[in-house]
């Protein structure tokens, strides 16, 4: 018999040779575009690499020319890395799996220009329904107009549609909730019917107080241990329906209280909004600061929104099984299902990486940073550590007091717990624009401090700027102004060129799906100041005429939202309370008269029993 068979270790031999070789020749291409094709999916914008080449042998992995594009600035790169060197595991790669032990990255920078766009033609559907959202939930904030056009002329305002007003669709939402979630729970209640229940547990109670156990002969006993072992097991399964009945009101309840509680919110973002319709200045400080840096503040957020979702989707906490498209093919691509093992290498995992950052320029941010990350996966309940990142300047042109980058991303396991904290001084604060005060200010020299802390789905988070030697500047367009318009534009520069020290602080707060955005300055309020002392009267007349039509158009609404919710409190949650009281109170005086009966002798606990 022949050990070997020359003919089939020949054809494996040559099988391997053919393999090796094919590796050998499209292993870097096909690691180049694996790596743009993931990228592209999770960031939603094109991911460009202009070389990659794979060192199995010495477990290295070397990248070039790498430039991520900025899905929501397409001709803007998000960052680009001139020279990524990995020391990668090689035996993970027989499942598939890429696991870098350290990643050495030279030449980040962010935020420069494309020659190109970035845009994808059909981006991922993650990052396509993520930013659905985000723009779902932007364009449900209204930021109120800040015009001074209605000076001086007659105060009108135009009918207020209720379907504009916030408030009105929020009433609405609560009065149809509690319409139909009390339908339900009272179709439920009188199928649960506890009236009969109690009473029969009520007479039979008093039945068996009466009786002598000792004058009873076994088969008597014996039969009224049985109806009470009957009549303790219908009370039993009564008051689990009705505990379960009276949790679920207490839900509805707390929904519809929340939903009541926002309401005056909504109504101060009306009068905002109804202001916005005169075409005067709404004066007072939370509604002019909006007007004045709304609009950026809220493309800040949004990114910071964009970012933890996509960290959520693709850094998913626990064991639960990840879904993506499956490959394409001729009929139906499908869904590929994958099922993390808990003891294994992650799908990928990056275990260190030391960045060399530059920001470019010539303000005194500009110069050379460092910064650290450990522990990045996509399945961090396998790796068992968060991810942390820090990051800390190591040379400029400038000397900067003070700049500090550190964070955690906990998802080993729900709830998720991140945490951001990032903190410049010292460096040359952006200039911002302001059309309706016909200015520009340049804040110079500055602090800005931005931080996120996430727990379960809420989110609070905060971007501070602050300058202490602003220079203004008046807008060219307003030259040309005359009349009663040039005297608006000169109030207007003797007010803001009077203000040296500026605070812009953005305020994200709140449940992760619908948070709210709060925009404050100093700057409003010295604005507000300035116009009242020149035209308060008639811009406080404009505010009251707004008030009252919006109370007016509002009035109806919320009183029937809190008449369902007072309703639904004092009726249906009390009457369904006192009832599971009752249950609970019959349940435990027949408990008593069954122990009674047995004379205490140490009966096993029925199922029914707790």
């Amino acid at each position: 018999m022949k050990i070997f068979r020359w003919k089939a270790v020949g054809t494996l031999a040559g099988t391997i040779l053919v393999f090796a070789l094919l590796s050998w020749l499209f292993l870097d291409t096909l690691v180049r575009r694996g790596i743009e094709k993931t990228g592209e999916l999770i960031v939603g914008a094109k991911v460009e690499l202009a070389y990659a080449h794979v060192r199995l042998g010495a477990g290295q992995l070397v990248l070039r020319g790498l430039q991520v594009a900025n899905p929501r600035q397409p001709m803007q790169n998000l960052l680009e890395a001139s020279d990524l060197v990995a020391a990668i595991n090689p035996l993970p790669l027989l499942e598939k799996k890429l696991v870098i032990d350290s990643l050495i990255a030279r030449g980040v920078r962010f935020d420069t220009p494309r020659k190109t766009s970035g845009a994808l033609a059909n981006p991922g559907e993650t990052s396509s329904a993520i930013s659905e959202q985000l723009k779902s939930w932007a364009d449900q904030i209204r930021f109120p107009s800040f015009s001074l056009e209605g000076l001086g002329k007659a105060i009108e305002l135009p009918p207020l549609n209720q379907d504009s007003l916030r408030t009105v669709r929020q009433a609405r939402a609560v009065v149809q909730f509690a319409d139909t979630a009390r339908r339900g729970w009272e179709a439920e209640l009188h199928a649960i019917d506890p009236r009969p229940k109690i009473d029969s547990g009520k007479a039979l109670a008093a039945r068996l107080h009466g009786i002598n156990t000792r004058s009873l002969n076994v088969q008597d006993l014996a039969q009224n241990v049985q109806t009470t072992k009957a009549t303790l097991a219908a009370l039993t399964s009564t008051l689990d329906r009705m505990r379960k009945l009276e949790r679920s009101v207490d839900s509805g309840v707390a929904r519809m209280r929340a939903g009541v509680g926002g309401l005056e919110d909504a109504r101060r973002g009306d009068y905002g909004y109804a202001l916005g319709l005169l075409k005067l200045p709404s004066l007072e400080g939370p509604d002019i600061s909006p007007a004045l840096f709304g609009t950026r503040a809220l493309e800040k957020m949004q990114a910071v929104l964009y970012w933890i979702r996509i960290a959520e989707r693709y850094i998913p906490p626990g064991l639960t099984a990840r879904t993506h498209d499956g490959p394409k093919r001729a009929r139906m691509a499908g869904t590929t299902v994958l099922f993390p093992r808990e003891h294994g290498w992650p799908q990928l995992l990056l275990r260190r990486a030391a960045l060399d950052l530059a920001l470019r320029g010539e303000g005194a941010a500009a110069g050379d940073y460092q910064a650290r990350l450990t522990g990045l996966t996509t399945e961090p309940a396998i790796y068992g550590q968060p991810f942390r990142l820090s990051a800390q300047r190591t040379g400029g042109r400038v000397a900067v007091r003070d700049a500090r980058l550190a964070g955690v991303l906990d998802h080993v396991r729900a709830p998720v717990r991140d945490s951001v904290a990032a903190s410049v001084a010292g460096f040359a604060l952006p200039s911002y624009d302001l059309p309706p005060l016909r200015a520009r200010a340049g804040l110079g020299d500055g602090i800005t401090q931005f931080s996120v802390q996430r727990r379960g789905d809420n989110i609070d988070a905060r971007w501070l700027i602050r300058s202490t030697n602003v220079a203004w500047q008046r807008l060219a367009d307003s030259s040309g102004a005359t009349g009663g318009s040039r005297k608006v534009d000169d109030l207007l520069w003797r007010i803001v060129n009077g203000v040296k020290d500026v605070e812009i602080e953005t305020q994200l707060h709140g449940a992760l799906d619908h948070p709210s955005l709060a925009v404050r300055s100093n700057l409003g309020a010295a604005v507000t100041q300035g116009l009242r002392k020149e035209i308060g009267a008639q811009v406080a007349h404009a505010e009251q005429i707004a008030r009252a039509r919006v109370d007016s158009a509002v009035s109806g609404q919320v009183a029937a939202a809190r008449q369902r919710l007072g309703s639904v409190q004092t009726d249906l949650q009390a009457r369904i309370a006192g009832q599971r009281g009752e249950l609970d109170a019959v349940r435990a005086e027949l408990e008593k008269q069954l122990k009674g009966l047995t004379g205490g002798i140490g009966i096993p606990k029925l199922p029914f029993q707790r």
